[in-house]
């Protein structure tokens, strides 16, 4: 019969602290596992930009030919963020982003910009006090007209809308 000795002290903490540990990484790997499944159900996982346009505005110019800005309301409604590169239009010179800037003299100017990030479920509101698309106006233009731009997306492609052609409105934001 072989001698059989109790085990020793040492190892029996070792087992329970590898135990231990290994109930830990389950735990933790369970609750991931679960907290992703119910992220992928509720529909967030891999949901993509969905951008829509909802109002689109040119201003007319005071003085007819010059540049002026075209306002658009962007909303994301997917779980991804987007970033608007660039906005063309066939009726529209030139259009560029800008946004607002005020010199030292306290006057205000617009400078080019770079891409517009849209957050996931967020908006973006043009105006004059921040981000718009600068044009040159057509001489031809008349308050009511329609003027198509399309606006292009990182993630989702073009988009192109018609936006309205509206008098400034002195005294108040467009």
């Amino acid at each position: 019969m072989k001698n059989l000795r109790p085990p020793r002290p040492g190892r029996l903490r070792r087992a329970r602290e590898a135990a231990a540990t290994g109930t830990a990484v389950a735990v933790a790997f369970l609750a991931a596992v679960g907290g992703l499944s119910a992220w992928t159900t509720a529909g967030y996982a891999g949901s993509p930009a969905n951008i829509e346009v909802r109002e689109a505005r040119v201003l007319l110019p005071v003085m007819p030919g010059r540049n002026t800005n075209a306002y658009f309301h962007i909303v994301n409604t997917g779980g991804a963020s987007d970033r608007l590169r660039s906005v063309s239009s066939s009726a529209a010179s030139a259009p560029e982003l800008t946004t607002h800037r005020m010199n030292a003299a306290n006057g205000a100017y617009r400078e080019r910009s770079g891409a517009v990030g849209i957050p996931a479920y967020g908006e973006v509101k043009m105006s004059p006090y921040g981000v718009a698309v600068t044009v040159r106006a057509d001489t031809a233009w008349r308050s009511g007209e329609r003027v198509t731009f399309t606006l292009d997306f990182q993630r989702s492609g073009t988009v192109t809308v018609d936006a309205v052609l509206r008098p400034v409105r002195l005294g108040s934001a467009p």
